[in-house]
């Protein structure tokens, strides 16, 4: 969220609401050399005191789009912005910079395990217990800051994702090793992917797959042979590591191997990088794929150097890795491009906002043939909650949806149409029809009575048996849950899939299919843990099995009849 308190996202640009905040952030950077620092993304100043971790008071001018009104947030409150701020310092000065004092205080004062290595063994600078800081570093830091806030919005986005993870890797460096390293080879990695703009052409294809492929195409005009190769490509997804380990080289700073090696001690060379890079990608994928943990021996002697050969593999070092990653990242902020103004939508950023679904009673969305079905879940939906709370839960009047359904029914095609029949039955059967409103013609009913999923769902909430056979049940309910959890399809409430799966072990049993019965009844009760009831339901080959009152005891204890006139 720090880009968004600076304003530039902002649609509207005038008369912003300005906030300053205040948080504390705890670290081993010692500010007594250079006093306040202001940066882009806020200024730190210290506190008159001595300790350490170092309390540093973390000061942002956050920008609200608006005027205060009612409705709008006035605020978003400094927990909003210091985690992100804290994750940008700690990556810009190489530093501790942590919220949470207890974290600051366990990764500075750690207790190692026997036979570990103390973090600052494998990597110097960051944790030491007290870091001076000086102008150099102050401006560096203020120059990056302000590139990356005038990054666009998906870099930005991006470079931070990345510098979490590189931050993510400083601090398991006090207990998980393996993951650090991997950590840090995936900031990188989700850059690539993100902005490497990489193209595949039939050479990146291995030659062990790529041979016998050309072999099969010998005999095909050449036109239909690259037809089939363009077509291998589209769906190919390979050489992840070439692509990372170019991306690497091409945002490499071009004085990576002089002015930024001078300031190590143990630098790498530039073919020694090369060879390094080829082991990179593969020692990720080796820990993320099967665990294979970095070698003792690499550990212990890796040290403070850039490489290490481990059994002959050439190796970056935490090192020598987080000064690659740490410059390809501050490289790649330097040259993407920067914009002034870029209104977008950026309050989901915020991590105190969820998105949720709106409760059905409140959607007013137009009735279109593409909004049909999502009224026909919405009813079913408070359907279920009404049978469930019976007779406490009330329903707004649907008179009007039934209305401009009446008015586009007749022009929409099968499945949408489908859709609004089984809603305009649903609000028949339960709330009853109103005086001059339409009812549904007989043509309308033999479509709805049809087999389809929609019917499917309208019959097992009303508790109507479909008549259809075993198998075309069994079919319609198998569709359903192959389209429920799909963008377009229609998801109804598990009670009222519950009652579907009970009106598949009626069907059986109406035909006289009991084994058939008792096995979907057993089905239905592994399917449907949490509801106690369908381990109790019993077949009886006379009677019926009344799944609404199964499923909706209260409901059951009622008189049916009246449900309109206790608030439906």
């Amino acid at each position: 969220m720090l880009q968004a308190a600076t304003g530039k996202l902002f649609t509207e640009l005038h008369n912003p609401q300005v906030n300053t905040l205040r948080g504390v952030v705890y670290t081993n950077l010692d500010l007594s050399t250079v006093g306040a620092i202001s940066s882009a993304v806020g200024t730190l100043s210290a506190f008159d005191t001595v300790t350490t971790p170092h309390a540093l008071c973390y000061e942002l001018n956050e920008h609200i789009e608006g005027t205060p009104a009612a409705g709008l947030i006035a605020s978003r409150m400094m927990g909003a912005y210091i985690d992100d701020f804290a994750d940008v310092a700690s990556f810009g000065f190489q530093a501790i910079f942590s919220p949470d004092v207890r974290i600051a205080e366990r990764l500075l004062h750690l207790r190692t395990r026997v036979g570990e290595s103390h973090p600052s063994e494998l990597l110097p600078r960051f944790y030491e217990a007290s870091l001076r800081a000086n102008t150099d570093e102050v401006e560096a830091f203020g120059e990056f800051t302000e590139q990356l806030m005038g990054l666009k919005r998906t870099s930005y986005q991006s470079v931070i994702k990345a510098i979490r993870s590189y931050v993510a890797a400083v601090h398991r460096m006090s207990d998980d090793l393996d993951l650090a390293y991997t950590l840090l080879v995936m900031s990188i990695e989700s850059l690539t992917q993100d902005f490497d703009g990489y193209q595949i052409v039939w050479e990146d294809i291995p030659p062990e797959k790529r041979g016998p492929v050309d072999s099969a195409l010998l005999n095909l005009e050449d036109a239909d042979a690259q037809a089939v190769r363009r077509a291998i490509l589209k769906t190919e997804h390979l050489r992840l590591g070439h692509r990372f380990s170019k991306f690497i080289q091409d945002y490499l700073p071009a004085d990576y191997f002089s002015v930024l090696a001078s300031k190590e001690k143990h630098p790498i060379g530039k073919r020694e990088l090369q060879a390094a890079l080829k082991n990179l990608y593969g020692t990720r994928s080796d820990y993320v794929h099967t665990l294979k943990p970095l070698t003792k021996e690499f550990l212990h002697f890796s040290g403070h150097a850039e490489t290490y050969a481990d059994h002959g593999k050439l190796m970056f070092t935490f090192q020598g890795l987080f000064r690659l990653v740490r410059a390809v990242i501050m490289e790649f902020v330097h040259r993407a491009e920067k914009i002034a103004h870029e209104p977008c939508s950026y309050e989901y950023d915020n991590p105190g906002v969820l998105r949720i679904s709106m409760e059905p009673s409140m959607t007013a969305a137009e009735l279109t043939a593409e909004t049909c079905p999502r009224f026909l879940e919405g009813l079913v939906t408070l359907l279920s909650k009404a049978l469930a709370d019976f007779p406490h839960w009330p329903l707004k009047n649907l008179r009007p949806v039934v209305e401009a359904g009446f008015r586009i029914k007749d022009g929409l095609k099968k499945s949408p149409k489908s859709a609004l029949l089984a809603f305009i039955y649903l609000k028949h059967y339960y709330l009853g029809g109103e005086q001059g409103e339409s009812s549904l013609k007989d043509s309308d009913v033999a479509l709805l009575n049809q087999p389809g999923l929609e019917s499917l769902i309208a019959q097992a909430i009303a508790g109507s048996d479909t008549e259809w056979p075993p198998s075309e049940h069994l079919k319609q309910l198998n569709r359903y849950y192959g389209q429920c959890f799909k963008p377009t399809g229609i998801k109804v409430p598990l009670l009222v899939e519950a009652c579907m799966a009970l009106a598949l072990v009626e069907r059986y049993r109406a035909v006289g299919q009991f084994q058939d019965a008792h096995d979907a009844l057993a089905t239905a009760a592994e399917e449907f843990p949490r509801l106690p009831c369908m381990r109790k339901v019993q077949i009886d080959q006379t009677t019926s099995i009344r799944w609404l009152d199964i499923i909706y005891p209260k409901r059951a204890s009622g008189n049916f009849a009246t449900l309109e006139c206790h608030g439906l």
